[in-house]
């Protein structure tokens, strides 16, 4: 009994220690504060979901254009608008959806499944 529980926290130190970025992140929540936010000029623009966070979570485009969300991590997740407005329903790992906004305005979003996951889309 003690052998497998000192194996199972062996199991766990590595696991922690290959994977920090993911478990770490997942511990503490994804941040805005972690990155620098982006503005784009471009009629398409893609946000990458990874390690449990939206890269980039800070994004302003003009209005007109379009937002792609990719799944990356082996998780589902959503983007959801905080208004209810608009939703990229469920998506798994490599799925992507797509939302184009037209109005102007600051578009604050979520992960359905991890609320502490957070972002927004200011439109200009």
């Amino acid at each position: 009994m003690m052998v497998a529980a000192v194996a199972m926290g062996a199991m766990m130190a590595v696991m922690m220690a290959s994977h920090g970025g993911m478990m770490g992140r997942w511990w503490r929540g994804s941040s805005s504060a972690d990155q620098a936010p982006v503005v784009s000029t471009a009629n398409e623009v893609t946000v990458d979901i990874r390690d449990f966070a939206f890269f980039p979570a800070d994004l302003t485009i003009d209005a007109g254009a379009r937002v792609t969300w990719v799944n990356h991590d082996s998780a589902p997740h959503t983007a959801t608008g905080t208004s209810d407005a608009w939703d990229t329903g469920r998506l798994d790992r490599n799925d992507r959806a797509a939302v184009v906004f037209d109005r102007v305005g600051s578009f604050p979003y979520f992960c359905i499944y991890h609320p502490n996951m957070k972002g927004v889309v200011t439109v200009r």
